[in-house]
């Protein structure tokens, strides 16, 4: 099977993840990674090396005959400021999907999509761009997850949920059937998502408050 080059950006625990999911997935071959810390050059994470930061990115779709790449670190603050970086300069985004994972044929994914191992995608909801699903999540029917969402572990999503851009959802969260939850936002593990939550706020708790503003 001839595998497509892809390019992985950052090199942290979370690359190391995508690698596992890239490995079982096996439709890509990682060729490179990129880091924005220029310390990390030379470094290799299982193999794989670290050979430039975000920098001239031209060069590396040229050494490595590939515009394919995916986002591979957690950090919500950066996540969507590099995801959009190398699509508004022509890169493709692709989708890591573990073979293991469950998702309907009428689930609509963006580009840029994680779904690890043991999640469930039930029939009709819309999943954005740059959006990771993690370990055992679920994601019911009806719902939209817009871009560059974060769903920790264990999240389990009901009918008819929206979770607006740029939101973390912390591990064994659970939102009840028709509750939105804004963007930028971050909902503490465990929460218990009972009415929405409003953006730009961190909540947690069961059934979860608002705590504080996310700033």
């Amino acid at each position: 099977m001839n595998k497509e080059k892809l390019i992985l950006i950052g090199s942290g625990q979370h690359a190391r993840v995508v690698m596992y999911n890239i490995k079982e997935q096996n439709r890509y071959d990682v060729v490179c990674m990129l880091d924005s810390d220029s310390r990390k050059i030379g470094e290799k994470v299982n193999d794989i090396e670290v050979v430039g930061t975000y920098e001239e990115l031209e060069q590396y779709r040229r050494r490595y005959n590939t515009n394919k790449f995916f986002v591979a670190f957690g950090n919500m603050k950066y996540r969507r400021e590099v995801y959009d970086k190398f699509i508004s300069q022509g890169w493709e985004a692709v989708n890591i999907i573990h073979p293991q994972a469950v998702i309907s044929p009428k689930a609509r994914l963006g580009n840029g999509v994680l779904v690890e191992c043991g999640c469930l995608i039930t029939p009709n909801p819309i999943i954005g761009n740059n959006v990771v699903i993690n370990t055992g999540s679920q994601v019911n029917h009806d719902n939209v997850i817009e871009d560059h969402v974060y769903i920790a572990s264990g999240v389990v999503l009901s009918g008819n949920v929206r979770i607006e851009e740029n939101t973390l959802l912390d591990d064994g969260v659970i939102v009840s059937l028709g509750k939105c939850i804004g963007s930028n936002s971050i909902v503490g593990a465990g929460a218990v998502v009972t009415h929405d939550i409003p953006k730009d706020v961190i909540a947690y708790g069961n059934p979860a408050k608002v705590i504080r503003k996310n700033k």
